[in-house]
């Protein structure tokens, strides 16, 4: 998921039209690169959906496409980067020219609601209300997907966590790459091989709950404290050795 700051917090009119679901590729994102695809690339690999040598990369933020007053085009999305997205409210109503600026050499698509298992026409108008007075929550506690899926009243639109399933555990991994799109939808080639929809098409149906723990929330919130677990413990050690004697037998054989 992205970071920025919170630019564009409060909502700019009345939500007056729901264009889809867009997802997003950061061609040049320094956290997508180092965090964000690593640590979903086992999932990935269990699911089959790595892109092949040449492929474009996959996503890695969702939010939500739509039309403000009748005319403007914006994005709702939960972002990441400062205290107050972090910890307060990551909730973010993007203008939709800034938000297909962060491309940077990757790509956005916007694929339709009705899109997506489970969707029909009355969800949408549903999920158009529930808009025009959604509250944002902080980004620990929701991610892009998580945002996405309230929005759309608890809706799972987002598969279970592959390997986690494989041993009998349902859990959701917030995942943009691997949205629960129906089978019998017609998608642009170039579309269809930016979400790998042949792929993508034969993922189960989501059994953990919406509110139910999302595993890569879990690891973004204990990476800091093992990599801090991990600094102390190298520092402890490394004045440890310090602090020890050196005898005479180890202090002839390292002359």
């Amino acid at each position: 998921m992205p970071a920025y700051r919170e630019e564009h917090a409060d909502r700019p009119g009345k939500v007056t039209a729901i264009r889809g679901i867009v997802f997003q590729s950061d061609g040049r994102s320094t956290v997508g690169r180092l965090f964000i695809r690593p640590m979903e690339a086992l999932d990935r690999w269990v699911a089959g959906i790595l892109p092949d040598l040449g492929d474009p990369q996959l996503a890695m933020h969702a939010g939500l496409h739509v039309e403000i007053d009748g005319s403007r085009e914006y994005v709702a999305e939960q972002l990441v980067g400062s205290l107050y997205l972090d910890f307060r409210n990551g909730l973010n109503w993007t203008p939709f020219e800034k938000f297909r600026e962060r491309d940077r050499g990757g790509w956005d698509v916007t694929v339709p609601a009705t899109h997506f298992r489970g969707v029909d026409h009355a969800a949408v108008h549903e999920t158009l209300q529930r808009l025009n007075a959604i509250e944002g929550h902080r980004f620990v506690g929701e991610d892009c997907t998580a945002f996405v899926e309230r929005a759309f009243g608890a809706r799972r639109l987002f598969a279970d966590s592959p390997v986690l399933r494989s041993i009998g555990v349902d859990a959701r991994v917030g995942d943009p790459a691997m949205p629960l799109l129906r089978d019998d939808i017609g998608l642009e080639p170039e579309v269809s091989q930016k979400l790998q929809f042949d792929k993508i098409k034969d993922l189960p149906d989501p059994l953990a709950d919406a509110e139910s723990p999302n595993v890569q929330m879990w690891v973004h919130r204990l990476l800091p404290a093992i990599l801090v677990g991990a600094l102390i413990g190298w520092l402890y050690s490394s004045a440890s050795r310090r602090s020890t004697p050196v005898s005479s037998t180890a202090r002839r054989f390292f002359k």
